[in-house]
């Protein structure tokens, strides 16, 4: 993907002068993006990377030493401009609003409303009311954010200080448009249709519509009202006629810049003119709904929640998971070009990493070098569940999971989209996938997949990772009782190893089953593992997410010998030398990735 977002659309500092920006307005969120050096791409985020990683030595025998290279998933990348999103119950984005000041807003996370610089840092954050539904929405008019929450209308000074309470009107409505006239917008409830003055909370009916699933306000006061794949266009409160209703360019219909804009799976946007005829249709991704074969997607764009144009061929999108994107128009292709992600990752529930450093993460995949507010690639279409991903030896990845409530397992290369397989019948697939590993017997390939009760099922997979048959459930018996399981990785053909109320445990084959005979939870120096860990292994090395003890650790398979640890014991931190709950990690050679999880961001670590 281009760099061209740094061709003077980026303000950030270099490492050196960089200043964290917490303002308490949106005129001091406005004077810190103008006093912010406005870099080319010869200054981009590699440089914070390159001259801040950390390095914390652990003397031991083999005087390794474990660095930082760097972070990924989160544009905030460390220290008070991290990103941060809310972690209750699943809250997509809401659209996006670019205010006068140049700064971004969207929803991030459930209860949370983040303000961003263009470069991705967070400016400010606003507590707004937690979940909402398909139907949640922000737009702006003039210096005011109005935002549909639930049925709930609030709203919201763009110079509020940070942490401003949002104020709700005796408003209740189903829908909000986008666009805006007169201080005006319009709105749906309970079978009417009317315009909503926010500064003052009045309303006025205009009409009954019997359906509706989205609404827009065109800049002539018209009201489009989008339903059933049709758009019908109301005038004065009455429907019009010359042609109408016509066809739809998607969900969450707006108009934008003189067109209307529509979202559809498969990071799908399309534009039409103002009479709402394709022009040229699909912008962005792959879902034209007459097209057979194969075009990039990006999943976080899927059924995107709208647009805001920032400037002159720069658009700014919101995600499904309330991750915004900036897009380039690209006048001469017609099309959408992704080039910055704003925003966290807030979960994890799988990862894999191939020897050429190439990281996925559950939906897309990163390059070991990408900066922080990279964009994902081989983007695929979102299961309902995604457990760990194991490599191969042939440096494929398997993960299995569910997808539209069918077992489904995720296989590939991860330089190439990966292919997900579901399987119709004769498939019994774990929920809540904790632990995944895959081991050779008689020759054969099986994946064992757990949840955090030890539950197991094993599957005979071919050596590219795909699901051949289902196999007897397989039972972990431990020594003494495991409260809750957590991940799984392999010390050789014959010992599985798996994470266990804070201690590795060691289990040889038992049958079927697997029984252990061994369990460690401290090591020669004294030092002891928190209450919470997980694990994975690779050329001979073990490595430790010390979740509560905020580090990582790595071992000598063979001597059990501790070879380095990178962040400090019992001090959580946002630096570049320092975790915060790290979680699921997974190694390939000398490289890691720690999902560092208060953080909600990714690390990664080489042992040097």
């Amino acid at each position: 993907m281009t760099n061209n977002v740094a061709e003077g659309w980026v303000a950030r500092t270099q490492s050196g002068s960089r200043r964290d920006i917490q303002p308490s307005s949106g005129v001091a969120c406005h004077q810190a993006l103008q006093d912010g050096d406005v870099l080319r791409s010869s200054v981009t985020l590699d440089s914070l990377r390159l001259c801040a990683c950390a390095v914390l030595f652990i003397a031991c025998a083999a005087h390794a030493e474990l660095v930082c290279d760097g972070v990924l998933g989160n544009s905030g990348e460390q220290g008070g401009t991290l990103v941060r999103f809310g972690r209750g119950q699943k809250a997509a984005g809401m659209g996006v609003v670019c205010d006068r000041f140049g700064s971004l807003w969207d929803r991030g996370g459930s209860g949370v409303l983040n303000r961003y610089a263009l470069d991705g840092r967070v400016l400010a954050q606003y507590k707004i009311p937690e979940g909402g539904g398909g139907n949640d929405l922000l737009t702006s008019s003039g210096d005011l954010l109005i935002m549909l929450v639930g049925n709930r209308v609030l709203t919201l000074p763009i110079d509020a200080p940070a942490g401003t309470e949002v104020k709700p009107l005796k408003v209740e409505a189903q829908l909000i448009s986008f666009g805006s006239k007169d201080g005006q917008v319009a709105y749906f409830a309970k079978g009417k249709l009317g315009l909503l003055n926010p500064m003052s909370g009045e309303v006025k009916e205009l009409c009954a519509v019997k359906d509706a699933h989205a609404i827009e306000l065109g800049p002539d006061g018209a009201i489009y009202v989008s339903a059933n794949g049709k758009v019908q266009k109301y005038v004065d409160g009455q429907p019009a006629g010359d042609g109408w209703p016509r066809g739809t360019p998607g969900e969450r219909i707006q108009y934008l810049d003189g067109y209307f804009y529509g979202s559809a799976w498969h990071g799908t946007l399309r534009r039409f003119t103002a009479a709402l005829q394709p022009d040229p249709g699909v912008v962005l991704g792959g879902s034209s709904g007459s097209f057979i074969g194969h075009l990039d997607q990006n999943s976080e764009l899927s059924n995107s929640r709208g647009l805001a144009k920032v400037r002159d061929n720069l658009f700014a999108a919101s995600g499904i998971a309330g991750v915004l994107h900036l897009l380039e128009w690209q006048p001469d292709k017609k099309q959408f070009q992704i080039i910055r992600r704003i925003g966290a990752a807030p979960n994890c529930n799988s990862l894999g990493l191939d020897k050429s450093g190439r990281i996925w993460w559950q939906v897309g995949a990163w390059k070991w070098n990408d900066r922080p507010d990279a964009p994902l690639e081989q983007g695929i279409n979102s299961g309902d569940e995604i457990g760990p991903g194991v490599m191969l030896d042939n440096d494929r990845l398997v993960a299995p999971g569910r997808m539209w409530g069918k077992p489904t397992f995720f296989v590939g290369a991860l330089h190439d989209e990966l292919k997900t397989y579901r399987i119709d019948k004769d498939c019994t697939m774990p929920k809540n996938i904790t632990g995944t590993a895959v081991y050779k017997s008689s020759g054969k390939s099986i994946l064992l997949a757990i949840d955090k009760s030890g539950s197991g099922q094993s599957f005979l997979i071919g050596e590219d990772g795909t699901f051949q048959k289902e196999l007897p459930p397989v039972t972990l018996n431990a020594a003494t009782p495991v409260k809750e399981w957590t991940t799984l990785a392999m010390k050789n053909e014959t010992t599985l190893l798996a994470a266990g109320d804070g201690a590795v445990i060691e289990l040889s084959p038992d049958g079927k089953d697997w029984k252990e005979t061994k369990r460690w939870s401290s090591w020669a120096d004294g030092q002891k593992f928190g209450a919470r860990i997980s694990i994975s292994s690779d050329a001979g090395r073990l490595w430790v997410s010390d979740t509560e003890r905020h580090r990582v650790i790595v071992f000598d398979l063979q001597s059990g010998q501790k070879l380095a640890q990178f962040g400090t014991e019992d001090k959580a931190g946002t630096d570049l030398q320092s975790l915060a709950f790290p979680q699921l990690l997974i190694a390939r050679g000398d490289r890691a990735v720690v999902h560092d999880g208060s953080n909600q961001r990714f690390v990664k670590l080489v042992l040097k």
